[in-house]
């Protein structure tokens, strides 16, 4: 007889309940969700998702503030904003046993004074030793996942087993995943994107229509290369849904936050930052490019509006001035 795997789901928000959705199809598997408050854990065990309460008729989550559940845990999947990471990180080795595997399911960068920025698995390195570790990434909306829409996605790690057993675990819900071993082309496609997303979101806000949006997410889709060539990540994973799939999908409408956070700043408005990670990686994207001497101009220019105040206009001019080159 299988023994079931105990999969604790660190984050109770829209994809970590969609993951968990997913995860609970396999009748093998015990899932429960690690939430930061009493009453995230009460409205998810009634299938009540706050971020998205258009989202009906969900069969009611296991779901708990209390860590000691880690204690079981086989298979840990770390599904919180980056700011949340260190944190998670001090409570897995606080709870979970030694070496079991931590899948990480955000997408960003980690500010460093000395490296301009960390993806997520060399920051999980730092702080879970002797933990193998994988990334889920991949083109997929909370609410489309919630719903069985079909939905691929990457599962990379070092460790091959690791990959294969994610891909297991998923085997009986509507996600087909891929597998693969570049975690960092993985990270760093997750990461790029959304800052590409906020450039694409202000072109469409500017209606400088839709020709000039593609050709901004084809030269993303470059610098995006450029920075896995430097950085020691597989080209085939950038081209992939990693890269190229998870950049179509954050730069096709407001459906994507951080397109809707580069929108409201196409329009000149105010928008709030909250849920739109790329407003919060481009800094230490574009500090990490510079001390790689990367040419990023895109970053650059959504780094220097977020958080420089620079004209707008001036910005999209420059850009529009830069010479062509062969592509």
């Amino acid at each position: 007889m299988t023994k079931t795997q105990k999969i604790i789901i660190m984050g109770g928000g829209s994809w970590g309940a969609a993951l968990t959705h997913q995860l609970r199809k396999n009748v093998a598997l015990d899932c429960q969700i690690l939430v930061r408050s009493q009453q995230t854990a009460a409205d998810l065990a009634t299938g009540h998702i706050r971020q998205l309460p258009e989202v009906i008729g969900l069969d009611n989550f296991q779901a708990t503030d209390d860590a000691r559940c880690l204690k079981t845990a086989d298979v840990v999947y770390l599904v919180l904003p980056v700011s949340a990471h260190e944190e998670s990180f001090k409570i897995i080795n606080s709870f979970a046993p030694a070496g079991t595997p931590v899948v990480l399911c955000a997408k960003g960068l980690v500010s460093d004074p000395h490296k301009g920025g960390l993806f997520l698995p060399e920051y999980a390195r730092h702080h879970l030793t002797g933990r193998p570790l994988a990334v889920l990434t991949g083109p997929s909306f909370a609410d489309e996942v919630l719903r069985d829409l079909p939905t691929a996605l990457l599962a990379a790690s070092d460790t091959a087993t690791l990959s294969t057993q994610i891909a297991a675990q998923f085997s009986a819900s509507s996600l087909r995943l891929y597998q693969g071993s570049d975690m960092i082309g993985a990270a760093l496609g997750g990461a790029v994107k959304n800052v590409i997303a906020i450039a694409a979101g202000i072109c469409t806000g500017q209606g400088l229509g839709d020709n000039a949006r593609a050709g901004l997410i084809t030269r993303g889709l470059a610098e995006t290369a450029r920075l896995a060539s430097q950085l020691g990540a597989e080209s085939h994973t950038i081209s992939g849904l990693a890269g190229m799939g998870d950049l179509v999908l954050s730069c096709s409408g407001p459906h994507s936050r951080n397109m809707a956070f580069g929108m409201a700043l196409g329009r000149g408005e105010v928008p709030s930052g909250e849920l739109a990670e790329g407003s919060h990686t481009v800094a230490s994207l574009a500090h990490l490019a510079a001390l790689h001497k990367i040419d990023v101009p895109i970053t650059n220019a959504v780094d220097k509006l977020v958080n420089h105040g620079e004209d707008l206009q001036q910005i999209v001019a420059s850009l529009l001035a830069r010479p062509a080159h062969t592509e």
